[in-house]
């Protein structure tokens, strides 16, 4: 709070007015109470000796989160009939397998939980992500019906959700994805969902549409 001049003098030898008194000291509480920053404190005045672990924020990183493995399926369209020449394959999440099923529905990517106090909770969510696109445009150069793969994220707090991100088309990204809001004391749960479309007429079941690792959910609670 920036520097408050005094509201009322209490001079010596005058008569004092409880509202005068009142008025003058409220001043400084209202400061006190809530309101002190770098203006009312001198430079160097608080070190961090003079600060208990977690004093004003409490931080929960959880690293290294990754698809499952058992659900990541390879993409037959690549390799066969004519394999590509350097022999490699694309795994991923495919239509009519798994959880994905015709698509148009959220999947967990990770839910973890978070001991907060009253404040504001920062959610961030990073990892890396690819689609595979050379079947948007063709296919097996029978057709020219486009069928743009894409994905997107979304942040969930206590099964309700605080964040969608837009959708994304890159075929290769780092995708990074946060959101701040009000948040009460107690034990909250945390849900990361990601998003394919509906499968359409022209996309084929051995396509492998999208596939996610590295990621990194981070949690901050700022509070008084």
């Amino acid at each position: 709070m920036p520097y408050r001049f005094t509201k009322a003098d209490i001079i010596s030898g005058s008569i004092v007015q409880s509202r005068e008194f009142d008025n003058a000291l409220g001043n400084y509480v209202d400061v006190l109470n809530g309101s002190l920053d770098r203006d009312n404190i001198p430079y160097l005045g608080v070190t961090s000796p003079s600060c208990k672990s977690g004093l004003f924020q409490k931080v929960k990183i959880v690293s290294n989160l990754n698809a499952n493995d058992a659900s990541l399926l390879p993409d037959t369209n690549y390799v066969t009939p004519t394999p590509n020449r350097l022999g490699r394959l694309m795994y991923g999440f495919r239509y009519e397998d798994g959880s994905v099923g015709a698509g148009g529905g959220w999947q967990v990517a990770t839910t973890q939980t978070i001991e907060c106090e009253e404040g504001m909770l920062t959610v961030d969510w990073g990892c890396a992500e690819a689609k595979t696109q050379y079947w948007s445009y063709w296919k097996d150069h029978t057709s020219e019906v486009v069928a743009l793969k894409w994905g997107s994220w979304q942040i969930r707090i206590d099964g309700n959700s605080v964040y969608t991100g837009a959708a994304q088309f890159e075929i290769m990204q780092n995708s990074i994805h946060r959101c701040t809001i009000p948040i009460s004391k107690g034990t909250h749960s945390i849900s990361v969902h990601w998003y394919v479309p509906l499968q359409r007429d022209d996309d084929s079941q051995e396509q492998a549409i999208f596939v996610w690792w590295g990621g990194q959910l981070t949690m901050i609670n700022k509070y008084r």
